[in-house]
């Protein structure tokens, strides 16, 4: 059986964006997924299914400026907070908007596991992962949202999505508590790093909990980093990263040999909108998996889907959806 998987950065989504946005072209695009992993998404994720008012017209109204109104009931979905407070981190700045990350899944294709003591296992935040100092690496600005899902026809398979929204640009140094002496193009890339080197590779060894034999782990989200392949220039994330077994990135030909996981980014079309022209600019958004799943379940090159020509042109595009176009992965499952 085949699944189609999404990435989608929102843009700023929040329930009191509701009357501005195109609502029902989003839901429309988010239906031609499986499952999807959203960014941006502002607001506590009231614009999913709406807000909790008092009196019964004022709920229905609130219901229909959410998405859940227009996806139905075979959909579930999560919010996510990657808000963090630790003194581990370096960003110490509020972020005004509430960003999170929100999972939608199809519910006659996928369902949350359930642990040892009965209960289920839901979407959350990673929050507890290691980082290399010495490779310039810190704890992440926002850290991932993880779902595990069951296939509803295969419950001992599972597909471990890790999604991302990596850091843009460099916090200024009032909201900062390090000292951080290079710029956002070694930001970017030291964050893709970790969740490649340490959190993909820890999430994708935990085999053997919740009756889950066959683990398959993807990272996807908006990378703020281009593929050299699809000629957006700098900054780039590598097509392939070698691994070894001690979660060592492997740099020289030499070292390859020694190479335990070979993570693999994939998809190469541009996926922004031009703020300032009709086109299409940089090629941000992504997913990567190990040789493991490349091999064994991806069934398609990934790509960006039709969004704008749905939406009619790049101008409305950009004002009722986002600057950000939907990209997917297909699988097919045995």
């Amino acid at each position: 059986m085949s699944y189609k998987i999404g990435s989608f950065n929102v843009r700023n989504l929040s329930f009191g964006a509701g009357t501005s946005r195109d609502l029902d072209l989003m839901a429309d695009i988010i239906k031609e997924f499986d499952v999807i992993a959203l960014q941006e998404v502002l607001s506590e994720g009231k614009i999913l299914e709406g807000i909790t008012v008092s009196d019964v017209s004022g709920q229905a109204m609130a219901y229909e400026y959410s998405l859940r109104s227009r996806l139905g009931g075979n959909w579930d979905m999560c919010w996510l907070d990657p808000k963090t407070d630790s003194k581990w981190y370096p960003y110490t700045g509020d972020d005004s908007r509430g960003e999170g990350y929100a999972f939608l899944w199809r519910k006659d294709k996928f369902k949350c596991p359930v642990n040892e003591h009965g209960k289920v296992v839901r979407p959350r935040i990673i929050h507890q992962y290691k980082t290399d100092s010495s490779r310039g690496e810190m704890k992440l600005i926002r850290d991932p949202g993880y779902a595990r899902l069951q296939l509803v026809d295969m419950p001992n398979a599972e597909i471990r999505l890790i999604t991302t929204h990596i850091v843009y640009k460099k916090p200024s140094e009032e909201n900062l508590s390090k000292t951080i002496d290079f710029g956002s193009y070694v930001m970017r890339q030291n964050e893709f790093n970790v969740l490649a080197r340490s959190i993909y590779t820890s999430v994708s060894e935990d085999h053997n909990d919740i009756n889950c034999i066959v683990p398959y782990t993807i990272i996807l989200g908006d990378y703020n980093l281009n593929l050299f392949s699809s000629g957006a220039g700098s900054p780039l994330v590598p097509a392939i990263m070698v691994v070894d077994s001690k979660k060592r990135i492997l740099g020289t030909e030499g070292e390859m040999k020694n190479g335990f996981y070979f993570m693999h980014t994939t998809q190469a079309d541009l996926s922004t909108v031009n703020k300032d022209a009709d086109n299409y600019a940089s090629n941000y958004d992504h997913f990567t998996f190990d040789e493991r799943t490349k091999n064994s379940i991806v069934d398609e090159t990934p790509h960006r889907v039709n969004a704008v020509e749905r939406a009619g042109d790049f101008k409305t595009y950009k004002e009722k959806v986002s600057d950000h176009i939907p990209v997917m992965l297909e699988i097919s499952m045995k």
